[in-house]
Protein backbone atom coordinates (compact mmCIF):
# COMPACT_ATOMS: atom_id res chain seq x y z
CA UNK A 1 0.00 0.00 0.00
CA UNK A 2 2.78 2.15 0.88
CA UNK A 3 4.45 1.43 -2.20
CA UNK A 4 1.03 2.47 -5.13
CA UNK A 5 0.87 5.54 -2.53
CA UNK A 6 4.17 6.21 -3.11
CA UNK A 7 4.43 6.01 -6.73
CA UNK A 8 0.80 7.41 -7.22
CA UNK A 9 1.93 10.82 -5.67
CA UNK A 10 5.30 11.34 -7.27
CA UNK A 11 4.01 10.51 -10.37
CA UNK A 12 1.11 13.14 -9.77
CA UNK A 13 3.82 15.65 -8.59
CA UNK A 14 5.99 15.05 -12.07
CA UNK A 15 3.14 15.31 -14.11
CA UNK A 16 2.07 18.95 -12.99
CA UNK A 17 -1.38 17.83 -10.86
CA UNK A 18 -0.19 20.09 -7.84
CA UNK A 19 0.92 23.43 -8.29
CA UNK A 20 4.07 24.41 -7.11
CA UNK A 21 3.53 25.86 -3.16
CA UNK A 22 0.45 23.58 -2.99
CA UNK A 23 -0.30 22.94 0.39
CA UNK A 24 -1.16 19.07 1.21
CA UNK A 25 -3.83 18.55 3.53
CA UNK A 26 -3.12 14.88 4.08
CA UNK A 27 -7.22 14.02 5.33
CA UNK A 28 -8.46 15.40 2.19
CA UNK A 29 -5.53 13.77 -0.03
CA UNK A 30 -6.04 9.99 1.73
CA UNK A 31 -9.56 10.09 1.15
CA UNK A 32 -9.24 11.00 -2.60
CA UNK A 33 -6.22 8.08 -3.00
CA UNK A 34 -8.51 5.82 -1.04
CA UNK A 35 -5.47 4.91 2.02
CA UNK A 36 -5.24 5.78 5.37
CA UNK A 37 -3.12 8.49 6.84
CA UNK A 38 -0.22 5.86 7.94
CA UNK A 39 1.10 4.92 4.55
CA UNK A 40 0.83 8.30 3.04
CA UNK A 41 2.29 9.92 6.27
CA UNK A 42 5.44 7.82 5.22
CA UNK A 43 5.01 8.25 1.79
CA UNK A 44 5.18 12.37 2.26
CA UNK A 45 8.73 11.64 4.04
CA UNK A 46 10.23 9.41 1.39
CA UNK A 47 9.27 12.46 -0.76
CA UNK A 48 10.71 15.06 1.21
CA UNK A 49 13.69 12.78 1.56
CA UNK A 50 13.77 13.23 -2.14
CA UNK A 51 13.15 17.16 -2.08
CA UNK A 52 9.55 16.67 -3.70
CA UNK A 53 7.71 17.77 -0.66
CA UNK A 54 8.91 20.46 1.49
CA UNK A 55 7.88 20.13 5.77
CA UNK A 56 7.33 23.22 7.42
CA UNK A 57 7.10 22.03 11.19
CA UNK A 58 3.66 23.03 12.91
CA UNK A 59 2.63 24.25 9.51
CA UNK A 60 1.99 21.46 6.71
CA UNK A 61 4.07 19.60 3.91
CA UNK A 62 3.64 21.51 0.58
CA UNK A 63 4.80 20.87 -2.70
CA UNK A 64 8.20 21.84 -3.76
CA UNK A 65 8.41 24.94 -5.80
CA UNK A 66 11.32 24.47 -7.91
CA UNK A 67 12.96 27.80 -8.48
CA UNK A 68 14.27 29.24 -11.65
CA UNK A 69 18.13 27.82 -10.81
CA UNK A 70 16.54 24.70 -9.17
CA UNK A 71 15.99 24.13 -13.02
CA UNK A 72 18.82 25.18 -14.19
CA UNK A 73 20.46 23.39 -12.08
CA UNK A 74 18.77 20.06 -13.64
CA UNK A 75 19.60 20.64 -16.95
CA UNK A 76 22.96 20.79 -15.74
CA UNK A 77 22.48 17.45 -14.51
CA UNK A 78 21.16 16.23 -17.76
CA UNK A 79 24.28 18.17 -19.60
CA UNK A 80 26.87 16.04 -17.46
CA UNK A 81 24.93 12.27 -17.56
CA UNK A 82 23.06 12.02 -20.83
CA UNK A 83 26.05 12.25 -23.34
CA UNK A 84 28.15 10.19 -21.24
CA UNK A 85 25.32 7.40 -21.13
CA UNK A 86 25.13 8.38 -25.31
CA UNK A 87 28.43 7.37 -25.27
CA UNK A 88 28.22 4.40 -23.03
CA UNK A 89 25.10 3.11 -24.85
CA UNK A 90 26.21 3.49 -28.42
CA UNK A 91 29.51 1.00 -27.20
CA UNK A 92 26.87 -1.77 -26.38
CA UNK A 93 23.44 -0.99 -28.30
CA UNK A 94 21.64 -3.88 -29.45
CA UNK A 95 18.98 -4.08 -32.06
CA UNK A 96 15.83 -4.17 -29.22
CA UNK A 97 17.11 -0.92 -27.72
CA UNK A 98 17.71 0.56 -31.53
CA UNK A 99 14.06 -0.75 -31.99
CA UNK A 100 12.53 0.77 -28.79
CA UNK A 101 14.20 4.49 -29.63
CA UNK A 102 12.58 4.64 -33.22
CA UNK A 103 9.51 3.76 -31.95
CA UNK A 104 9.47 6.28 -29.49
CA UNK A 105 10.86 9.04 -32.22
CA UNK A 106 7.86 7.94 -34.17
CA UNK A 107 5.19 8.26 -31.43
CA UNK A 108 7.24 11.90 -30.98
CA UNK A 109 6.30 13.33 -34.18
CA UNK A 110 2.17 11.54 -33.54
CA UNK A 111 3.11 13.99 -30.37
CA UNK A 112 4.30 16.81 -32.25
CA UNK A 113 1.34 16.58 -34.69
CA UNK A 114 -1.71 16.22 -32.68
CA UNK A 115 -0.63 19.10 -30.50
CA UNK A 116 0.08 16.74 -27.29
CA UNK A 117 3.25 18.69 -25.41
CA UNK A 118 2.26 17.24 -22.14
CA UNK A 119 2.63 13.73 -24.01
CA UNK A 120 5.67 14.65 -26.24
CA UNK A 121 7.11 15.75 -22.74
CA UNK A 122 6.82 12.18 -21.12
CA UNK A 123 7.67 10.48 -24.75
CA UNK A 124 10.90 12.54 -24.52
CA UNK A 125 11.36 11.31 -21.44
CA UNK A 126 11.27 7.77 -22.11
CA UNK A 127 13.76 8.27 -25.22
CA UNK A 128 16.14 9.76 -22.93
CA UNK A 129 15.62 7.16 -20.24
CA UNK A 130 16.13 4.32 -22.22
CA UNK A 131 19.25 5.40 -23.22
CA UNK A 132 20.70 5.73 -19.95
CA UNK A 133 19.17 2.20 -19.07
CA UNK A 134 20.92 1.35 -22.63
CA UNK A 135 23.81 2.71 -20.93
CA UNK A 136 24.27 -0.03 -18.24
CA UNK A 137 25.46 1.73 -16.04
CA UNK A 138 23.77 1.73 -12.90
CA UNK A 139 24.98 4.41 -10.93
CA UNK A 140 24.28 6.60 -13.34
CA UNK A 141 20.93 5.52 -13.99
CA UNK A 142 20.26 6.20 -10.31
CA UNK A 143 21.66 9.48 -10.55
CA UNK A 144 19.75 10.46 -13.70
CA UNK A 145 16.34 8.72 -11.78
CA UNK A 146 16.92 11.11 -8.40
CA UNK A 147 17.57 14.14 -10.17
CA UNK A 148 13.79 14.88 -10.93
CA UNK A 149 14.47 15.85 -14.59
CA UNK A 150 10.88 14.86 -15.57
CA UNK A 151 10.00 17.87 -13.36
CA UNK A 152 11.03 19.98 -16.04
CA UNK A 153 8.26 20.18 -18.69
CA UNK A 154 5.25 21.52 -16.11
CA UNK A 155 7.09 23.86 -14.71
CA UNK A 156 8.47 25.30 -17.44
CA UNK A 157 4.88 24.92 -19.16
CA UNK A 158 7.12 22.89 -22.26
CA UNK A 159 8.59 26.03 -23.42
CA UNK A 160 11.47 24.15 -24.80
CA UNK A 161 9.43 21.78 -27.17
CA UNK A 162 6.99 24.68 -27.69
CA UNK A 163 9.58 26.97 -29.07
CA UNK A 164 11.14 24.55 -31.79
CA UNK A 165 9.80 24.07 -35.00
CA UNK A 166 7.59 20.96 -35.80
CA UNK A 167 9.77 18.60 -36.79
CA UNK A 168 13.00 19.36 -35.05
CA UNK A 169 12.29 17.01 -31.74
CA UNK A 170 11.88 13.41 -33.88
CA UNK A 171 14.95 14.44 -36.01
CA UNK A 172 17.41 15.48 -32.80
CA UNK A 173 16.62 12.00 -31.28
CA UNK A 174 16.66 9.76 -34.55
CA UNK A 175 20.37 11.27 -34.94
CA UNK A 176 21.23 10.43 -31.87
CA UNK A 177 19.65 6.92 -32.63
CA UNK A 178 21.57 7.05 -35.67
CA UNK A 179 25.18 6.96 -33.91
CA UNK A 180 24.07 4.31 -31.44
CA UNK A 181 22.59 1.92 -34.28
CA UNK A 182 26.46 2.31 -35.94
CA UNK A 183 28.17 2.22 -32.34
CA UNK A 184 29.26 5.70 -33.00
CA UNK A 185 30.41 6.25 -29.62
CA UNK A 186 31.89 9.93 -30.03
CA UNK A 187 29.56 11.17 -32.05
CA UNK A 188 26.46 10.06 -29.93
CA UNK A 189 27.52 11.87 -26.62
CA UNK A 190 28.68 15.29 -28.95
CA UNK A 191 24.86 15.08 -30.30
CA UNK A 192 23.54 14.29 -27.30
CA UNK A 193 25.25 17.48 -25.47
CA UNK A 194 24.31 20.02 -28.01
CA UNK A 195 20.64 18.49 -27.71
CA UNK A 196 20.32 19.06 -24.04
CA UNK A 197 22.42 22.12 -24.56
CA UNK A 198 19.90 23.81 -26.83
CA UNK A 199 16.95 23.01 -24.47
CA UNK A 200 18.95 24.50 -21.60
CA UNK A 201 19.63 27.56 -23.64
CA UNK A 202 15.69 27.72 -24.72
CA UNK A 203 14.19 27.47 -20.66
CA UNK A 204 17.31 29.85 -19.29
CA UNK A 205 15.63 32.45 -22.01
CA UNK A 206 12.51 31.63 -20.89
CA UNK A 207 13.61 32.10 -17.03
CA UNK A 208 15.24 35.10 -17.60
CA UNK A 209 12.35 36.65 -19.29
CA UNK A 210 9.81 36.08 -17.21
CA UNK A 211 12.37 37.42 -14.09
CA UNK A 212 12.44 40.50 -15.92
CA UNK A 213 8.67 41.00 -16.48
CA UNK A 214 6.64 43.36 -14.51
CA UNK A 215 4.66 41.09 -13.15
CA UNK A 216 7.64 39.42 -11.37
CA UNK A 217 8.78 42.08 -10.16
CA UNK A 218 4.98 43.36 -8.75
CA UNK A 219 5.21 39.67 -7.14
CA UNK A 220 8.57 40.69 -5.53
CA UNK A 221 7.20 43.85 -4.24
CA UNK A 222 4.18 42.26 -2.28
CA UNK A 223 6.55 39.60 -0.75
Amino acid sequence: MTDRTYYWLKESIYRGRFRPGQRIVERDLARRMGVSRIPLRETLRRLESEGLVRSVPNTATFIEDFSPADILEIYSMRQLLEPQAALLAAQRADADLIERLKRLCDQMTHDTQSGNIAQLDRTDYQFHHAIVVGSGHKRLLRAYESAHIRIIGPRVEFAHLQAMPADTTAREHLSIVQCLESHDAESARRIAHEHVRRSADVVEKLLREQEQSPESSTQKESQ
